[in-house]
């Protein structure tokens, strides 16, 4: 049988918290229970905030390091965005910031390996790409167009944004009768680009 509780504050008493009473009638617990309660309340917080960034993923992509990643936007002066998902399950990551031949422009290289060693590389500079001769030209969003090129060995999209370039280019590995292990759509491409973020 459920009690009915009086929450009602008491105007004469200044220093009454309401928390306190709620948590007195509902949890009428020694102070040692309570702090387990607690303990256990703030778990819960912890796994359900972790539930969502997960289900903040699409079904197909994965997450990846982002520590690594972050510490290698450091090394260079400019704030790129970053993806938050990539379309491969990534077993390590390597990064390289460099100064483009010739130019005093920086660049930073990303490379996301898979245990199959297929391989998506995002890479960001304050010059330009090279656009490829047959490249498509598409939109990632309504205000961002981007450039595709699939040459049979690689597949790229090129895009501009806030005076940087950027480019991810997916290549895989092959496996057994020259079939891909994991293949990556102009798409899923697309769909990685969407998802950058500083």
């Amino acid at each position: 049988m459920v009690e009915d509780h009086d929450l009602s504050l008491s105007s004469g008493n200044e220093n009454t918290n309401l928390t306190d009473i709620i948590i007195d009638k509902i949890l009428p617990f020694s102070t040692k229970q309570r702090k387990g309660w607690y303990g256990l309340i703030i778990l819960s917080l912890f796994l359900l905030i972790g539930c969502q960034s997960e289900a903040s993923v699409p079904d197909g992509y994965y997450t990846y390091e982002k520590e690594e990643v972050e510490a290698a936007v450091r090394q260079v002066t400019f704030n790129p965005e970053v993806p938050e998902y990539v379309p491969i399950p990534v077993e390590f990551i390597i990064s390289d910031p460099y100064l483009i031949v010739e130019t005093d422009e920086e660049a930073l290289d990303i490379s996301f390996y898979s245990r199959e060693n297929d391989l998506l590389t995002y890479q960001v500079t304050e010059g330009i790409f090279e656009l490829g001769e047959m490249a498509e030209d598409i939109k990632i969003d309504s205000s961002t167009s981007a450039h595709y090129h699939d040459n049979g060995f690689a597949k790229m999209l090129t895009w501009e944004k806030n005076g940087l370039s950027y480019k991810l280019e997916f290549r895989s590995s092959i496996i057994g009768d020259d079939n891909p292990s994991r293949p990556v759509s102009k798409e899923e491409l697309v769909k990685v680009a969407q998802s950058c973020q500083s």
